[in-house]
């Protein structure tokens, strides 16, 4: 009985053993996959961000340049000695990142934008925020580019130079951060309102003047708004176009050193940005035309975004600069601001060879000017030969650019370009003997002011993915 027992107990247990290996090797239920799919409400590279209802695509560019006397101290800010001193050659590599999502809502697309540029050139690392903004039910929010741009322009927007453009007025790669609200009025036109972060150069008071090729040291009260505006823009099939107008308000700190001398009452100034740019696919797919015409009053950064004071050293003692500033005042109880007028104009046109190989030839000029009183407060700082006047329109300046760039797409996505650029200073004063302080490696001394230029020449390769540009 007991062995018949045993082996009854025996035979369950291996039953169940039996049993719970068969249990063990039954397939277990998967949790279910959420596949990336492809959101085609909004053009080619939008992808649904798994479980929600966003779509979101990555954009960028490698990007490899080569320059020659195409920065600054070359044509203006604080050196211009074209000399041995100067760094003539500078090479960039830069990895440029954008992340595009939208969302559909009940108010229409929320949309948000993000771009970074990681850089190094000169032997500085740099990493830069060009792209930050929100857009939802008409407003765009945070930092782009300026609603105030113009059409026509020769950056990368337009006729891609690859020099930093002195000539032209928009904010270029970096963008601006602005706040603006646009209608959509249909058959391609816009009409948008907002304010950009201030542009503003020196608000110049009657004080020494440091050196002819430098940016004069600055006055100016900070920035307490945006610089509001409107513009209206159109964009069909024969081409683009954008007029816009700006105010731009001008203050300065103190008359004197501190709060008990007074200060000059504030002026409002203001520019008008306008430009076009026309398709020209008849006389070959691509070819295009276009141009821009800026004008302001007290705001000479609206009117060419990227121009400082220039300055250039010539051969011997010869110097070629301009004073760029926004408005000037006397250091005297109850002197006002007198604000400075500046203009610009240019163009280009692009011809497309093949459908891959295209040259464009493009530039600009630009003025500044000053009125009598103004001119009298400049003409006291500067130490000219004797019986060379400067008065009258002696401190007015010109400077303008003309270049060829030629680019090459050999695959979708892929560029390579060479740019020639010369740039000339229609110098202020030119013609007279002046008195400078010592600076760099140029000494104390007289010096010929003279109209002088620049030759430049850039290259550049760049690999494009997902509408980076």
């Amino acid at each position: 009985m007991k062995m018949v027992k045993s082996l009854l107990l025996g035979s369950a247990a291996g039953l169940v053993a039996v049993v719970g290996a068969q249990a063990a090797d039954l397939p277990v239920k998967a949790k279910p996959v959420q596949y990336v799919k492809i959101c085609t409400l909004y053009g080619d590279g939008f992808y649904y961000i798994p479980g929600s209802d966003t779509c979101i695509r990555f954009s960028g560019y490698i990007r490899v340049g080569y320059n020659w006397n195409g920065r600054a101290p070359h044509v203006q800010g604080a050196a211009g000695q074209q000399d041995r001193a100067a760094a003539r050659f500078s090479a960039q590599g830069r990895a440029n990142l954008g992340v595009d999502t939208r969302t559909q809502t009940a108010y229409g697309t929320l949309r948000t934008f993000a771009n970074v540029n990681f850089e190094n050139e000169l032997g500085a690392f740099e990493t830069v925020v060009t792209r930050a903004f929100i857009q939802w039910g008409g407003f765009t929010i945070g930092r782009t580019s300026s609603f105030v741009d113009h059409d026509g322009n020769l950056g990368d927007s337009g006729f891609r130079s690859l020099h930093t453009g002195l000539v032209d007025a928009t904010t270029g790669a970096n963008g601006i951060n602005q706040l603006a609200y646009t209608w959509q009025l249909g058959n391609g036109i816009t009409l948008n309102v907002g304010g950009d972060e201030a542009r503003a150069r020196s608000v110049w008071r009657d004080a020494a003047i440091t050196n002819l090729s430098a940016e004069q040291t600055s006055s100016a009260h900070g920035a307490s708004h945006f610089d509001p505006w409107a513009s209206l823009r159109i964009n069909q099939a024969w081409g683009r176009a954008s007029a816009a107008f700006i105010a731009h308000k001008n203050a300065a700190t103190f008359y004197g050193a501190d709060t008990t001398t007074g200060y000059p009452q504030d002026k409002w100034g203001w520019a008008v940005v306008s430009g076009i740019e026309i398709r020209l696919d008849s006389l070959s797919p691509g070819s295009r035309i276009g141009g821009y015409v800026t004008y302001g009053v007290g705001a000479s950064r609206i009117t060419r975004n990227s121009q400082a004071s220039p300055g250039l050293f010539g051969s011997g003692n010869q110097v070629g600069f301009g004073i760029l500033t926004d408005a000037v005042f006397d250091n005297v109880l109850g002197a006002s601001l007198q604000l400075t007028t500046t203009w610009a104009a240019g163009g280009g046109f692009e011809y497309f060879w093949t459908r891959n190989f295209s040259s464009t030839i493009y530039g600009g000029y630009t003025r500044t000017e000053y009125n009598a009183a103004a001119t009298t407060l400049l003409c006291a700082r500067i130490t000219v030969a004797a019986g060379a006047a400067c008065a009258g329109d002696a401190m007015n300046y010109g400077l303008w650019q003309i270049g060829v760039v030629n680019n090459w797409y050999p695959v979708a996505g892929l560029r390579f370009a060479v740019d020639v650029l010369y740039t000339g200073v229609e110098t202020a004063l030119e013609g007279r003997t002046l008195t400078l302080a010592a600076h760099g490696n140029r000494p104390a001394g007289g010096y010929l002011a003279k109209d002088l230029g620049i030759l430049s020449v850039g290259a550049r390769a760049q690999r494009s993915w997902g509408g980076g540009d």
